[in-house]
């Protein structure tokens, strides 16, 4: 049971403009809740000063949620580019986490990736000036 336990990692690169976060195990709604203020939070400083940025998360031991919990994220990220979130990555989902994602970041600039390089590498991409 322990490999559910609801974990998470937030750091914030204000020279790049990217926020990266690492989550893992099965959270309840409540939970995420704290999260997700956690992450915004650490994208207060850009959206305070209306900078635009990316983010990056490590699913890859993130677990399918439950239907009220996939939708709070959802919210966040729709939140998000609302406050200048311009594009997502997320790497190494498992298959069932990869077809919620798709389904929760329908109509965002996001994609999917094996590893943080080649993730890194596709934020960086996009101007973000």
């Amino acid at each position: 049971m322990d490999a559910l336990a609801p974990t998470s990692k937030i750091h914030a690169d204000p020279q790049a403009r990217e926020l990266y976060f690492a989550i893992a195990g099965f959270w309840t709604l409540e939970t995420m809740d704290v999260f997700l203020k956690d992450l915004a939070r650490a994208a207060a400083p850009f959206i305070k000063k209306r900078e635009t940025f990316t983010a990056m998360g490590n699913l890859a031991d993130f677990v399918p949620q439950d239907r009220a919990t996939a939708d709070a994220i959802r919210n966040s990220l729709l939140e998000g580019t609302r406050n200048g979130l311009k594009r997502f990555a997320v790497v190494s989902p498992p298959p069932l986490v990869k077809m919620q994602y798709r389904r929760i970041s329908a109509g965002l600039d996001f994609d999917f990736f094996d590893d943080e390089t080649a993730a890194r590498r596709w934020l960086r991409e996009l101007d973000c000036g």
